[in-house]
């Protein structure tokens, strides 16, 4: 199976394609409210705290006005019109996201790969930031509670060792899966929205006056004044109230768009009165430093303000939960198309929606934590976050150009949208690259390290298999049969078993065939995994080429370990024992007899094909590199042995090399045998010891007759 029919797999596992995004339910609403819009919800913590810090920690009146402006406008144009409106409609079998318009217009436009590689590995970065900032922004919230932040033991500090006990909590429960946590996530998130809704709208009740900011005009003439002492670096805080917005898109085969867009009204509606209450707050001078609580916690009333912190906290949790249930879907996505070595996956839930995939799910806990270390409040953060995203929403923007275009046809609405959306993102991208100095290098140095590594394993799967080539499996067998009649090679295994990702059952892979023919045994077997869709899956086919070459594929639900494979097989090879496929192999040894030699099976052994570099290759040195860098990265994180349970069965790793386009000749001169007597230097005798005397034996070719005088002579 190629990369491209994995991920193609992959995308179709949930939802059963468009029929998912037909009609709205409560049901859906209420799920799409607690899985799509964490992110979104949990914005207001800390968007207008770093529009008020940006200004120098206090706002006239006419920079609150045009802040607020700015934000309600751009979120109408960015979410509501590019996602919700535009972006839902470019769907692929009801999937959303930078995979879904790549597999849309991959067959269209070239560049369609990298553009989705820069896009996806930026979603990546982002997926590290979430959750330090919405989790320490929360946090940090304690301090506006009088009876915690006036107690001398309340500090920074303290906060930042919270944060981190919550991260790795959160991280920690992954491999159990999160489905009865998840039945709650909906009810919280519409709690959560009716909350800051609520409060919101009563702070604006004080002053009216700043529903002013609803004129795009005040936004924009503020924007370019000289009364924003940022300049257009502002428009990287505002964009803070957006982040959030490119899982809407992402999350649609989840949760359908129908629910999105039904639900998307009044979560908008919410969201805006949190923002305008918060600003008819700054409208009454208030001022804040980087160290104080957010202006969200101070509108809040004293009496209920531990309320909003720990609804503020489960909302923290549950957007960097949804963030990283999709980075585990994105990974699983990009390691379907082979821009990732193979990676252990799991399914803990019910549906194979949720996928946990323990070295990601590590490295996004200790790059998370080391972010949260090295900032060491929200407030530092905010200058590293969102740029990784900015990134995302700039490729999506480019590949739903594409679709709009070649796809459906409209190339008028292509070019008027994405123009403007372009436009936008470009001046989000020159905002918070204004801020690279202040952290933003963080997020372009993880954001690199991904797509370096999409990048190499792309180019190096396709390096490692260019020059593979296939074998008829009926000439395979007619070899084996005439090799396995030689006896002068001594019987590694009764049966030798060959994994092997190709599911071809005609063919077998060129450097699988030698290594069968270099090793003798009485059965050889290839052997193929393939995933399903069904959750509890247990099957398998065969076609065999004699009674010597068998071809397997295992067919297991994606709720079925992979590590029993050797029961999987000695179930398979009983099977065509009694049906007469297979010989019966008496045991050599009876009283030593394994189980399966008890079965009449013999004894079997596993190989796995290590492929290296070859030193004679033609590789390009710059391709012999990277293809190096692939193999040892899939060395480091790739462990098929630990997959297939095969650490106890002494397998076999067949070491074969990457030809990568033949030998390279290496012209030699030869000399005569006078002109190498002539020129080699005089002998002369030395006396050594014993000991010195076998090492030089060691190093000299021997006859048998001048082998044994050495001997004796040391004796």
């Amino acid at each position: 199976m190629t990369g491209w029919q994995r991920f193609k797999r992959t995308r179709r596992r949930r939802t059963g394609g468009e029929k998912a995004t037909q009609r709205p339910s409560p049901a859906g609403m209420l799920i799409a409210v607690g899985i799509v819009y964490g992110d979104l919800g949990t914005s207001p913590i800390y968007a207008p705290k770093a529009l008020m810090l940006a200004q120098g920690g206090s706002l006239s009146r006419f920079q609150t006005l045009g802040s607020l402006s700015l934000v309600f406008w751009f979120m109408l144009l960015v979410v509501t019109i590019k996602y919700v409106w535009v972006a839902m409609s470019a769907d692929n079998d009801g999937e959303g996201g930078v995979f879904a318009l790549f597999a849309a217009v991959r067959r269209y436009w070239r560049p369609a790969a990298l553009i989705a590689m820069i896009g996806a590995a930026a979603f990546l970065a982002d997926s590290v930031f979430t959750p330090a900032v919405s989790i320490t922004s929360a946090v940090e919230g304690l301090a506006s509670i009088p009876a915690i932040g006036s107690s001398p033991h309340w500090s920074q500090e303290l906060a930042i060792m919270l944060s981190i006990a919550i991260i790795i909590m959160l991280f920690l429960i992954q491999h159990a899966g999160t489905n009865r946590l998840g039945s709650l996530f909906g009810p919280i998130m519409t709690v959560w929205f009716v909350f800051i809704g609520v409060v919101g709208a009563a702070n604006i009740a004080s002053d009216w006056t700043v529903l002013e900011a609803l004129d795009p005009t005040v936004g924009i003439r503020f924007l370019f004044s000289n009364e924003n002492k940022v300049g257009v670096a502002l428009m990287g805080s505002v964009f803070l109230s957006l982040t959030g917005a490119e899982a809407l898109y992402s999350d649609m085969g989840h949760v359908g768009r129908a629910n999105i867009r039904a639900s998307w009204p009044l979560v908008n509606v919410m969201l805006i009165l949190s923002y305008f209450g918060q600003g008819a707050w700054m409208l009454h001078g208030h001022a804040i430093q980087a160290d104080d609580g957010a202006p969200f916690f101070q509108i809040i009333p004293e009496q209920i303000r531990p309320l909003g912190v720990l609804l503020a906290l489960m909302a923290g949790v549950i957007a960097s939960q949804a963030l990283i249930s999709g980075a585990f879907t994105l990974t699983a996505s990009a390691d379907g198309l082979g821009w990732m070595p193979r990676l252990n996956m799991r399914y803990p839930g019910v549906n194979k929606g949720q996928i946990y995939i323990p070295s990601a799910c590590v490295t996004l806990a200790v790059c998370t934590v080391l972010i949260v270390l090295y900032f060491r409040s929200s407030s530092a953060m905010e200058a590293a976050y969102g740029l990784a995203l900015t990134i995302a929403m700039l490729m999506v923007s480019i590949l739903l150009f594409e679709f709009l275009w070649h796809v459906r046809g409209r190339r008028v609405t292509a070019v008027v949208m994405c123009t403007l959306f372009v436009a936008v993102e470009m001046l989000f991208l020159s905002a918070a690259a204004a801020k690279f100095m202040e952290g933003g290098y963080i997020t372009v140095l993880v954001w690199t390290l991904v797509f370096a590594l999409f990048m190499v394993c792309s180019r190096g799967s396709r390096l490692e298999a260019a020059e593979q080539g296939h074998v008829p499996a009926d000439d395979l067998a007619h070899i084996l049969a005439v090799s396995t009649a030689n006896k002068r090679r001594d019987l590694v295994a009764d049966n030798l078993v060959y994994l092997t990702p190709d599911p071809n059952m005609r063919e077998v892979e060129k450097d699988v065939a030698v290594s069968m023919i270099h090793r003798r045994a009485h059965v050889y077997w290839v052997v193929t995994v393939i995933q399903s869709e069904r959750p509890y899956e247990r099957t398998w086919k065969s076609t065999s080429y004699g009674t010597g070459l068998h071809r397997i594929v295992i067919i297991l639900g994606y709720k079925e370990p992979q590590f029993y494979l050797q029961q999987y097989m000695r179930t398979i090879m009983t099977e065509m024992l009694g049906s007469g496929e297979i010989d019966r192999i008496e045991p050599r040894w009876p009283k030593l007899a394994t189980r399966s030699e008890r079965l009449g099976l013999g004894d079997v052994r596993y190989v796995l094909m290590h492929r290296v570099v070859s030193p004679e290759s033609k590789l390009p040195e710059s391709d012999r590199t990277l293809l190096r860098v692939y193999q040892w990265v899939k060395r480091t994180i790739s462990r098929p042995v630990e997959w297939f349970g095969l650490e106890t069965n002494d397998p076999i790793i067949d070491t074969v090399p990457v030809w990568g386009g033949g030998e390279m000749p290496l012209p030699m001169t030869r000399s005569s045998a006078a002109a190498v007597k002539a020129t080699a230097p005089a002998q002369t005798p030395i006396k050594t010891s014993t000991s010195a005397s076998a090492k030089m034996t060691r190093k000299t070719p021997l006859t048998n007759e001048t082998a044994t005088n050495a001997t004796a002579q040391t004796r």
